[in-house]
């Protein structure tokens, strides 16, 4: 799925407030130079609308209900420029009728805060006044043109009594040890999916001893409730898989991981045992459509009565054995045995900056629609 085009909102003449919430992360692994566009871009081993998905829901917060049988994938791109919007606006941004997306956007509960001021921008203000040409050159100026925004609309191509907010998130996490990726199927439930890891760990094995010294297990009960962190080159961030009993809301689990994090038992992995991880592939958008043409009222009073016309999200992500890729935006317009750690059954992926309160990546994996499929025999 790539129609990515600004049309829709070119046509919506009627309207004359232009929501952008983007973000854009890149985390790389095994790589010593800034990974170039093509290699951000490259195709993912799944593309699509979030309406052509039938096990997975992407959410715009965190206080999403996990759903048995199903992914439920969150980046923090809506809450990063909605929180911009609502500095711009003079506080909160209800819309006419209940909302639970915009109850839970108010309560601004990631902010800017839980993520390194190096790794993104995010801004907001009036297309007359100059915003997209602000926007553009504080991603210059930060990102020395390694920036790929594909949403942010170029200057002169919005109304100019259009409102805009926007954010991007530049991140690499390279492992500093590549992983073995299996050349037999895996399997999450009755899905062969392609996966990486250690396939028993042998202390005479150089690469797998190397490969074994960035996972920390963590607080291990069974083979189906455990913890894993991932090291990479960065310091500031950290890469968790956590198979445990989801908790009733995304949220909800995050807080159970954070708390057996600091309390956990960590352990290295020993002789013979066992790391499997799926592999995660996927470029997906998804619209919002339960707050497209609903009207706003603001703190300001400035933008009341004016509909949103686009609530939009892209998300890819790829995870392997080299490590981790993130790359987020969205648009909106308003105008006994050896232990063996085996992912094969639920489990959660969190990216986050060491010390915040929260995540800036959160995935629930709970089938294989999100996984990459074995392609062997």
């Amino acid at each position: 799925m790539r129609h990515r085009s600004l049309s829709a909102a070119r046509t919506t003449t009627a309207l004359s407030i232009c929501l952008i919430l983007a973000l854009s992360a890149v985390l790389i692994a095994q790589e010593k130079r800034a990974p170039t566009h093509g290699e951000i871009a490259r195709n993912a081993a799944l593309e699509a609308s979030a309406d052509q998905l039938k096990k997975t829901l992407i959410t715009a917060h965190l206080d999403e209900k996990i759903e048995k049988g199903t992914n439920l994938l969150w980046c923090a791109t809506f809450q990063l420029a909605w929180n911009e919007l609502c500095d711009l606006t003079g506080g909160p941004i209800d819309v006419d009728g209940a909302s639970p997306m915009v109850d839970a956007l108010n309560k601004r509960s990631v902010t800017a805060g839980d993520i390194d001021a190096e790794s993104f921008v995010a801004m907001a203000g009036k297309v007359e006044e100059g915003i997209l040409e602000e926007i553009a050159r504080a991603l210059e100026e930060k990102f020395r043109g390694l920036a790929s925004p594909e949403l942010l609309p170029a200057p002169g191509s919005l109304p100019i009594s259009w409102y805009v907010t926007y954010a991007y998130l530049f991140k690499q996490l390279p492992f500093e040890y590549a992983f073995t990726r299996w050349r037999r199927p895996a399997f999450f439930g009755e899905d062969k999916v392609a996966a990486f890891g250690i396939d028993q760990l042998f202390a005479g094995q150089k690469n797998e001893v190397k490969m074994a010294t960035q996972v920390s297990i963590i607080d291990f009960k069974s083979n189906d409730d455990f913890l894993v962190e991932m090291k990479t080159k960065s310091k500031k961030d950290r890469l968790v898989l956590a198979k445990i009993p989801p908790a009733k809301t995304l949220a909800a689990t995050i807080d159970a991981v954070h708390s057996r994090l600091k309390k956990g038992k960590r352990t290295t992995m020993g002789e013979m045992e066992t790391l499997w991880i799926p592999v995660l592939d996927f470029d997906l958008v998804r619209d919002y459509d339960e707050i497209i043409r609903r009207k706003v009222a603001t703190g300001d009073g400035k933008a009341s009565g004016l509909p949103i016309a686009i609530a939009r999200q892209s998300i890819r992500f790829r995870l392997d054995e080299t490590g981790a890729m993130l790359k987020s935006e969205a648009i909106g317009a308003l105008g006994g045995l050896a232990k063996s750690y085996f992912f094969n059954k639920p489990f959660l992926v969190l990216l986050e900056r060491r010390g915040a309160r929260n995540p800036y990546f959160a995935l629930w994996v709970d089938n294989a629609e999100l996984l990459v499929p074995f392609a062997g025999k």
